[in-house]
């Protein structure tokens, strides 16, 4: 049986520039993949809205506590379009994949200190 799978996440730009400011790049190249920085510029505005968006992705697989899927391996990247787009690796492609997840849909916004991202896509489990 199809269903639909979704994923919301809201975070704060001031938590991301928190973040860069204690562990600099320690904290970048764990959360964040190199093409999620070069399409970002790493501003905080738009980094916080991947980081939003990668939460989404992960609340819509839905991992399990002994099987976690690491932010590093979901990446919101933007299409040849500038649309964002979500490409995924690792246990997040693996558990994609189990539970016959079809291509992920994402949405991002950002404004006044705040970034929201919604993930939607169709699985077969």
């Amino acid at each position: 049986m199809t269903v639909i799978r979704t994923g919301t996440d809201l975070a704060d730009v001031e938590d991301v520039i928190r973040g860069i400011a204690t562990h600099g790049e320690r904290y970048l190249a764990r959360v964040f993949t190199v093409q999620e920085r070069v399409d970002t510029g790493d501003d905080p505005e738009r980094l916080a809205a991947r980081f939003a968006g990668k939460e989404a992705v992960v609340k819509l697989l839905r991992p399990t506590r002994t099987d976690p899927v690491p932010l590093a391996d979901v990446a919101v990247v933007l299409d040849e379009h500038g649309a964002p787009t979500v490409e995924l690796a690792g246990a997040a492609a693996a558990l994609a994949g189990t539970i016959g997840c079809g291509p992920i849909a994402i949405s991002l916004s950002h404004e006044r200190g705040l970034a929201v991202a919604t993930a939607v896509a169709l699985s077969e489990r």
